[in-house]
């Protein structure tokens, strides 16, 4: 297997024309994939973005104006750009794990806690809250023979449903 530069390769059909002839008057000469590899394994990615950027000015712009626009070196110009934009990926990148794990560990309480009380047992505990503070308020105004009549008869009527 062989392995070729990417810029030693010739659109199809002009493998016969002179490469003057072919990339204009006053067009920049290509620059390879080496000039943007720094040599540290940490920087490819950044070095093989800044190559891609590099490639798709040239191929948006022209030979020509990428090299009227040499004001500045391309392969800082592309690498900064390529280290601003891997920057603002991984920024996203973390941020939305960040939240996908926040959101998890809330799944994860929340399938913890016990259930809720259902609508039959509200209204129940209801009725008992008022029928306590009702007795609570008659027994403390000095009516406790009216409380113990309401007793009487509410046992009667509990004993009267056979329970």
């Amino acid at each position: 297997m062989q392995v070729h530069d990417v810029n030693e390769r010739t659109a199809p059909g002009t493998a016969d024309i002179p490469a003057a002839a072919a990339s204009g008057p006053a067009s920049a000469p290509a620059l390879p994939v080496r000039a943007f590899l720094s040599g540290r394994a940490d920087d490819l990615v950044v070095d093989l973005l800044a190559y891609a950027l590099y490639a798709r000015d040239r191929e948006a712009r022209g030979p020509v104006a990428a090299a009227g626009a040499a004001d500045e070196d391309p392969v800082l110009r592309f690498r900064r750009e390529a280290t601003a934009d891997v920057t603002n990926f991984t920024y996203r990148f973390f941020h939305n794990q960040v939240e996908e794990i926040r959101l998890a560990a809330v799944r994860e309480q929340l399938g913890n806690l016990p259930r809720p009380p259902g609508f039959l047992r509200l209204v129940v505990a209801s009725a008992v809250a008022v029928a306590g503070v009702g007795a609570a308020a008659l027994w403390a105004t000095g009516h406790g023979g009216m409380l113990a009549e309401m007793v009487a008869r509410a046992s009667a009527a509990v004993r009267g449903f056979g329970v």
